[in-house]
């Protein structure tokens, strides 16, 4: 019996008859089952010491001293990460070129055993990626900064589903030597951490490679006074306010971005790869016409890769001022025609689309370019994780013959997001970068994604309850995979839906209550209460600390409801009407700063001091705005409307 994950017959297949569960993450090119009435067990196993040797980190994914052998067979004419894994009674063979191949290979055996409770029939397994850069850009400025353990924790998960580059986005948490001033204000990772860690990953086949803004996002750098001489200011004027773009027109800017370079080319250099930023910089196209904006843009993007290139270096950066998204900023694709030819551009899209004519733009100019849907983390509580997966799926099949890998991008915009969130996203996107052809549908993929990662069965029919409270917000009727017309959905659609929650959320107490969001909510105190009960009363194997941001993310959702319902946006009828508010208020006031410690011993779980004091500056404000209002109903004189006092 062979299996192809390219087709209908294997999905029909597994429904009907398979007794094992294949779904891995990546799944595999080729299945071939040999003997399905025969099995072997995980603890049967044992590795053979020359490939302990070979493979470093065997011995994390295959652990046993069983008397079925796991060896492997150099095999030269396969490519450095495709390997053939072959399941008999009595040996488990791996082929490989590389040790990276040898090394995925233990990962597909180490799923199969997960995946089936420690037992597997016999089979053979023919595998190899898709794509060659398969990874995350990791938002390290705006929210969390990992510990140097918890970075090592995110490079060792990464692999575990093939994943093989990790972007830390950093746009003030590099520690520049030359540039202490830089990131005064938050929790800067030193050089040499970036040092060890490097060691660390390739271990695990991981390269990384640093992401910073060499022009725009300057967000917290470009408020700090020993910048603003390098920073572009509001209407161009030398004594405006700063604005958040690096004024590249002026040469003491240029050698500051060389000379911060230099810095990344020191540490990061043996990954021979820099990403230079360059998304959403409207600061230019606002302030000058389009073609001189458009000057000053590629001016320094050429200068920045001849920078690099002198170096060594290649030169990646984002592509959304030539594939224009959303609004007015960007330039237009024609403007890419005087990049180099070899840069390389990371095309982020996070809609659903039924198109990208910007990814057919790319491909008809020859460019060379990596996709990056995104794990639907950000301005949010719970993540969301369907669209993160149709979002990338949606991208693979229209990137999957040039596209050169898939980079999830995983934002902290609003600082109130836990990175711990984004490991569903993850796992899609090594589950399409690996495998863009699979079938795998949507709730598969979940069942995996807790049996992987958390080693949990989840009653999908509990999960499915949760994670679709937001539909309500969808104008009825729809259809699930089109709404009825283009698939296109974006913040106006679900993503919309979890941001107004979390704003309406921290909105202050005082103020009235948006009361057509009360009717879209109807009914999820119930949904998140039942959630919270079923989902913390599970046990997960491992990954503790995330699983404990899923459920703390559900208790948050199901307070925030709460807040919403208590309050209202009409002038209270009398005065024993605001007293009886009191109660309650008090009540919530005790929720809130419960739930200001629950997030703090998250955050802290396994990240730095970095913006946790606006984190907690944000439950303060909102615990104050509730103190305000309960000392308005004990004192109020007037009932003509809801104020502080």
């Amino acid at each position: 019996m062979v299996f192809h994950y390219h087709g209908q017959a294997w999905d029909t297949y597994y429904q009907e008859d398979s007794r094992m569960n294949f779904n891995l993450i990546p799944i595999p090119s080729k299945i071939t089952v040999t003997d399905s009435d025969t099995t072997i067990q995980l603890k049967d196993l044992s590795l053979s010491d020359k490939l302990k040797q070979y493979v470093k980190k065997a011995g994390e994914i295959i652990c046993g001293a069983g008397n079925i052998i796991v060896d492997y067979n150099i095999c030269e004419s396969l490519e450095a990460e495709e390997y053939r894994l072959t399941i008999s009674n009595n040996s488990v063979q791996i082929s490989a070129s590389a040790p990276n191949g040898a090394y995925y290979a233990l990962v597909t055996l180490s799923q199969l055993f997960q995946l089936n409770n420690g037992e597997i029939c016999l089979l053979e397994i023919e595998d190899r990626p898709t794509m060659p850069l398969r990874g995350i850009s990791d938002d390290i400025s705006r929210g969390q900064i990992s510990t140097l353990q918890n970075f090592k924790d995110i490079i060792r998960r990464m692999s575990y589903v093939k994943c093989n580059v990790y972007m830390p986005y950093m746009e003030d948490t590099f520690e520049f030597k030359r540039f202490p001033e830089s990131g005064k204000f938050s929790d800067p990772v030193k050089q040499e951490e970036w040092t060890e860690l490097i060691t660390y990953a390739k271990d695990y086949y991981v390269q990384i490679i640093p992401i910073f803004n060499t022009i725009g996002h300057w967000d917290k750098n470009a408020k700090l006074e020993f910048f603003y001489p390098y920073v572009i200011k509001q209407n161009d004027d030398p004594n405006g306010a700063p604005c958040t773009s690096v004024d590249v027109r002026k040469p003491e800017s240029q050698q500051m971005v060389c000379d911060m370079l230099d810095e990344f080319v020191n540490v990061f250099g043996e990954s021979k790869a820099i990403h230079v930023g360059g998304d959403e910089v409207g600061d230019y196209t606002h302030l000058f016409k389009k073609d001189l904006a458009g000057k000053y843009y590629n001016e320094h993007f050429n200068r920045v890769y001849d920078y690099l290139k002198a170096k060594g270096i290649k030169t990646y950066m984002y592509s959304d001022m030539y594939t224009p998204l959303y609004g007015d900023y960007a330039l237009g694709i024609d403007y890419i025609d005087n990049m180099p030819d070899d840069m390389n551009f990371v095309f982020w899209d996070y809609a659903c689309r039924a198109d990208y004519p910007n990814i057919r733009n790319l491909i008809q100019r020859k460019k060379k370019f990596c996709l990056s849907p995104a794990t639907y983390t950000w301005n949010r509580i719970l993540p969301h994780h369907y669209i993160a997966w149709l979002n990338t799926k949606l991208l693979a099949e229209h990137g999957s013959e040039n596209a050169r890998g898939i980079i999830m991008s995983a934002w902290c915009d609003g600082g109130l997001t836990l990175r711990e969130e984004n490991w569903m996203g993850i796992y899609v996107g090594g589950l399409y970068s690996w495998n863009c052809y699979n079938k795998l549908g949507f709730e598969e993929t979940v069942k995996s994604y807790f049996k992987l990662f958390f080693g949990l069965d989840v009653d999908m029919e509990q999960y499915n309850k949760l994670m679709r409270y937001d539909r309500s917000f969808v104008e009825h009727p729809y259809n699930e995979q089109t709404f009825g017309a283009k698939i296109e959905f974006w913040y106006d659609q679900w993503q919309g839906a979890g941001s107004r929650l979390l704003k309406e959320f921290l909105k202050d107490a005082t103020e009235p209550a948006d009361e057509e969001l009360k009717q879209k909510l109807q009914g999820c105190e119930d949904l998140f209460q039942n959630a919270y009960d079923y989902f913390s009363a599970l046990k997960p194997l491992y990954n503790q600390s995330a699983y404990d941001a899923f459920v703390f993310d559900i208790k948050r959702s199901c307070i925030a409801v709460q807040k919403i319902f208590m309050l209202s946006n009409k002038p209270f009828k009398s005065r024993e009407e605001a007293m009886k508010k009191v109660d309650q208020i008090d009540e919530m006031i005790l929720k809130l700063i419960d739930l200001k410690q629950d997030h703090k011993e998250r955050w802290f779980a396994d990240n730095r001091q970095s913006e946790w004091n606006y984190v907690e500056a944000r439950y303060d404000e909102l615990t104050e705005s509730f103190k305000s209002l309960r000392r308005y109903c004990l004192n109020c004189r007037s009932l003509g409307a809801v104020k502080k006092l």
